[in-house]
């Protein structure tokens, strides 16, 4: 599996994805201090003056970072397994020497180790940077930097991480059923925002363990289901 993972990253140019990546994570640390100065203005509006705690500027930044990577995932997977499963890509697909299962899973693996470590990594850097600034001149002015809320920040980020993983899958489900990039791209959105209103209205982690849960169950029934579809097709 591992070997086939390799193949892929030859045949796929990966660089352009974590060029992106490195963009997102610097858009991500100007997001942190914007949404923490906001708050501070004098004339700012009492949905903005909720942002005086870290707790919610990191639910925030992650709920951002969540949107943006699940609609990376969602191009990465539409350009690795849509675009190659039809027509005549299909054909020299299952050509290989190789079980048609094997090479879908490992597009798959590639895609959602990518994607997560993509995000973990981007995302998890601008904590640091805001953290480590705080800690020498704090912006927000109603609340304490701690170990205890960086650790709860990265915990937080861990769970999206995983909910990130069902988003990519499922929206790929739906993007290959029309055969539609921008099917998948505008489920990954919808599916995003989603997972975002609930950890915003759970207040807590419990809620969002639980959705990164299930939707973690729901991508393993998607891989069989979209696994026994590809090793059923035939190539006109």
């Amino acid at each position: 599996m591992l070997k086939l993972m390799k193949l892929e990253l030859k045949r796929n140019n990966m660089r352009v994805y974590v060029v992106a990546s490195a963009v997102c994570c610097i858009l991500l640390l100007g997001l942190i201090y914007l949404i923490a100065s906001a708050a501070q203005l004098e004339d700012s509006t009492a949905s903005q003056k909720e942002f005086r705690n870290y707790v919610n500027i990191f639910r925030l930044t992650g709920i951002v970072s969540l949107s943006i990577f699940s609609a990376m995932s969602a191009i990465i997977y539409s350009r690795l397994i849509i675009s190659e499963y039809t027509g005549k890509r299909a054909a020299l697909l299952f050509s290989y020497p190789v079980s048609r299962s094997k090479i879908l899973l490992a597009k798959l693996l590639l895609v959602f180790i990518f994607s997560s470590v993509s995000m973990l990594i981007c995302t998890s850097i601008p904590y640091i940077i805001f953290c480590i600034t705080e800690s020498i001149s704090p912006i927000v002015i109603q609340d304490v930097m701690t170990m205890e809320l960086m650790i709860d920040a990265l915990r937080t980020l861990s769970i999206a991480v995983l909910a990130l993983g069902g988003i990519g899958v499922v929206s790929l489900r739906l993007g290959y059923i029309q055969k539609s990039i921008p099917t998948a791209l505008i489920s990954a959105i919808l599916l995003s925002a989603v997972y975002g209103n609930a950890a915003i209205s759970a207040n807590g982690t419990w809620l969002s363990l639980l959705i990164s849960g299930a939707g973690l169950i729901i991508t393993v029934i998607v891989m069989a289901e979209l696994t026994h579809k590809v090793n059923k097709m035939e190539v006109e």
